[in-house]
């Protein structure tokens, strides 16, 4: 059945509440599912349809559409057809931003709250949802029922990680488990197929350590960069060339360790003082919040021109010996922390 209309029908719902509502049976007539978590949207996308469509109509009744590619009038001849088999219909409507009030209005118009048989589906991309404060999303979020899915914090990415584990019968270390999560940094989908791999590859019965995350994962690198940042941080020169050994016996060139660095610590220099990594670009502050603080700005100004340096003389040989130059400036950036720890 669908949610009867209310006076506090269209008003905000968490994730939480729609699988609750879903899993009774409830449905709601028209969403809009938006966030950072695009995995999580389609995630939900296709929980609503196995709940709401018998399994045999999932692919007849389930009509997928997008505002930015097809015509607005095709979208709303659709909306009209009457469905081939059974009394349920389903739309999703990909990239409803795309739209104008005007033309959502015309959408929504077709939509009869008191339907229990019709579920309309309004979805945004995470780069392309709409600022809270814009007319458009203040629209979207007082006419339909929306909800926000956000990244997965820490603990509820872990209870997915060991759920998946126990139900393949793998245990993890606590140091593997905190591993996968901060490559994560919770994007739901990227765990799921990092999880997957590592599932393959210790197989029924195993244990995870942080070594098996290093062999399979597809981003440990960034992983051993963020820990070579804490090291230096902290002035562990002996610990922070340990981390350039491992990343140099994985067969990783020293120009990729030293851009992968400079990277990192550009990062964490524009999240610091909360500034955009550019237009288009995917939002990684999550990323540095662990080390926010930890160095200041003339510290960081410095260690991206020690980096830079380094990377030059790479390049122009200026330093014969490659094992030197990492040296240096490892060197250079634990030492550097040090005498600011000691003004």
């Amino acid at each position: 059945m669908t949610v009867p209309p209310s006076p506090l029908y269209y008003v905000a719902v968490s994730p939480g509440e729609l699988n609750k509502e879903i899993e009774a049976g409830k449905f709601r007539p028209v969403y809009y599912f938006y966030g950072s978590e695009d995995f999580r949207i389609k995630e939900a996308r296709r929980a609503v349809a196995s709940k709401f469509l018998p399994k045999s109509q999932q692919s007849t009744n389930h009509t997928v559409l997008s505002a930015s590619k097809d015509k607005l009038e095709d979208i709303l001849n659709e909306l009209s057809m009457i469905p081939m088999l059974g009394e349920r219909q389903l739309f999703s409507i990909t990239d409803i931003q795309a739209l104008s009030e005007v033309q959502i209005k015309k959408i929504l118009s077709l939509i009869d709250d008191k339907d229990p048989n019709r579920v309309v589906i309004l979805t945004s991309p995470s780069a392309r949802t709409p600022r809270k404060t814009t007319k458009l999303f203040k629209y979207l979020a007082q006419q339909t029922t929306a909800i926000e899915f956000a990244r997965l914090k820490g603990d509820s990415v872990r209870r997915r990680i060991n759920k998946m584990l126990t139900d393949n019968k793998i245990t993890i270390d606590k140091e593997a488990l905190d591993m996968i999560v901060e490559l994560a940094g919770g994007d739901l989908g990227g765990m799921l197929s990092e999880v997957g791999k590592l599932i393959d590859y210790v197989g029924e019965g195993g244990n995870i350590s942080r070594a098996e995350v290093a062999s399979v994962s597809s981003d440990y690198q960034a992983y051993k960069v963020f820990e070579l940042a804490d090291c230096a941080a902290s002035g562990k020169y002996d610990k922070a060339m340990e981390v350039i050994n491992f990343l140099l016996s994985r067969g990783e060139k020293l120009s990729s360790v030293l851009y992968w660095m400079g990277e990192h610590f550009v990062g964490l220099y524009l999240t610091q003082n909360r500034k955009s990594s550019g237009p288009g670009k995917r939002d990684m502050s999550w990323k540095y919040k662990g080390q926010l603080g930890r160095f200041d700005n003339d510290q960081l100004e410095g260690i991206i021109r020690e980096i830079s340096e380094a990377d030059f003389d790479l390049k122009t040989s200026r330093i014969n010996s490659e094992r030197l130059t990492i040296e240096k400036l490892i060197f250079k950036i634990c030492s550097g922390h040090q005498k600011k720890a000691n003004v």
